[in-house]
């Protein structure tokens, strides 16, 4: 799995706040996975949920890119290049 580009965040103590229940056996594995990071569990959770919306983002633009474009439009095409930078344009405004 790659790494995060947003390891170093604090952990937000505004009003977004987060909160959901784990099973013993759930907490466990988070918090070795945490601890074999060197993070702390509020550090890993929020690391790792991170990088997957990015990724569900990615894929969700991408896919919908690939719908408006149909399957005539060369990737390689300077519309095609263009369209690659949506998916982290999609990144950037979620998280803006």
């Amino acid at each position: 799995m790659s790494e995060s580009v947003h390891q170093d965040l604090p952990v937000s103590h505004d009003d977004d706040h987060i909160e959901f229940r784990t099973s013993e056996e759930q907490s466990r594995v988070i918090r070795k996975a945490a601890e074999l990071m060197g993070w702390t569990v509020p550090q890993y959770v929020l690391s790792t949920v991170l990088d997957r919306a990015e990724r569900d983002l990615y894929e969700y633009a991408a896919a919908r890119e690939a719908m408006l474009d149909g399957p005539d439009r060369a990737s390689t095409s300077p519309a095609g290049q263009e369209a690659a930078v949506i998916p982290l344009v999609a990144v950037v405004a979620a998280l803006g």
